[in-house]
């Protein structure tokens, strides 16, 4: 046999060999691809949620006893497990930190100080609460996370408040002399089972940027709570008794991992 001979049942082989490579990976193919792609995205599939935001806060206090109030900047960081349920919905349940704030002039019903009903409201009321929620939510996207590299999406649900620590500052307006400076038993006005507890619905609306092939994502959402109960104030040793509406506008920043 020829040099030339050899020469090309050589390459007629690598061919051969390249062909049978080519085939292979054209069969390889649609398993990467359900590697990379559906199998981050399949149903039951469970995703966690690092996020931590700003709240600006909203109250509704009692108007015949009190004028003037004005909530402080609040904050809050959560921890949330979201359960892909499919294209048009997850489940989401989580553990949120919540803290948040409001001042207003009022009264001071405490026995040896003056006091009249007379809407001078002498005493100013500093306060701060610290709670712990747990939210029940349910994520609606507008389009499909898996093709899109963003995706908007409505959250609503329910969940659980539990007010762990409260405390006020309570100081004459006049004279700046601080009557009350500790820590404070602020529960709702309506009780769920214990003291503190309650509970609250919340709506928003995100906006997601999907790390394609991967599931993970990064997002931003503004959410409104609304608590079912009033908070129930009343002061130092039932120097006061208020009713307060409250309702909160959640900004955060999260990440799903």
């Amino acid at each position: 046999m020829s040099a030339l001979s050899q020469i090309k049942i050589s390459d007629m082989k690598r061919s051969k060999y390249r062909f049978r490579e080519f085939l292979l990976l054209l069969m390889l193919l649609p398993i990467i691809s359900f590697s990379q792609e559906v199998m981050p995205y399949r149903k039951g599939k469970v995703k966690h949620h690092l996020s931590a935001g700003l709240i600006k806060s909203f109250y509704q206090n009692h108007p015949e006893h009190t004028k003037g109030t004005k909530a402080k900047l609040g904050f809050a960081a959560s921890y949330q497990s979201e359960i892909l349920m499919g294209r048009n919905a997850h489940l989401l349940i989580g553990l949120e930190y919540q803290s948040t704030g409001f001042m207003f002039k009022g009264y001071y019903k405490k026995n040896n100080y003056t006091y009249l009903f007379d809407q001078t409201y002498a005493y100013l009321h500093e306060i701060s609460i610290q709670e712990v929620q747990l939210p029940l939510s349910i994520k609606i996207p507008f389009n499909s996370e898996k093709e899109h590299f963003y995706s908007p999406y409505f959250i609503g649900g329910i969940g659980a408040r539990y007010i762990f620590s409260s405390y006020s500052i309570i100081s004459n307006d006049s004279t700046g002399i601080t009557v009350f400076d500790a820590k404070d038993n602020i529960d709702f006005e309506n009780q769920l089972l214990l003291k503190g507890l309650n509970s609250y619905f919340h709506v928003g609306l995100g906006l997601q940027y999907n790390v394609r092939n991967s599931a993970r994502a990064v997002y931003f959402e503004i959410k409104y709570k609304y608590g079912i109960s009033r908070l129930h104030y009343d002061g130092n040793d039932k120097s006061n008794d208020l009713n307060i509406r409250d309702g909160h506008l959640n900004f955060s920043l999260g990440f799903r991992l």
